[in-house]
């Protein structure tokens, strides 16, 4: 869970605790609200698709980390997701993507992304 630590003059620093990060071994996820601001630290050896869903509000995003050996592609499932390049899996073991929605239903990744 991250928690805000204000500070005089800085918008908000976040402490990432524990239950702010959340294994995930299987080959799917679809993304939810309890998923806001968390890591999901994939460790599966087998590709894994993560797919985002619908009412996701502006402001949702999540980190997603490649622990394992499977490669990990984040899918639409309906919304709108972009890319630079359009691209949308890890690079490989260790690549992070980050995935943020400035608007309802749209998301952008960004991060180490590869075919």
């Amino acid at each position: 869970m991250l928690k805000t630590a204000p500070q005089p003059g800085i918008a908000g620093a976040f402490i990432l605790t524990p239950s702010g990060i959340i294994t995930e071994s299987g080959a799917t996820r679809t993304l939810s609200a309890t998923d806001n601001g968390k890591i999901i630290y994939c460790t599966s050896s087998s590709a894994v698709t993560i797919t985002c869903a619908a009412g996701l509000g502006a402001g949702f995003n999540v980190t997603i980390i490649q622990g394992g050996t499977g490669k990990v592609t984040v899918a639409a499932g309906g919304q709108t997701l972009v890319s630079y390049a359009s691209l949308f899996s890890t690079m490989g073991q260790y690549a992070v993507i980050s995935l943020i929605a400035p608007v309802a239903n749209t998301f952008i990744a960004a991060g180490n992304l590869g075919v």
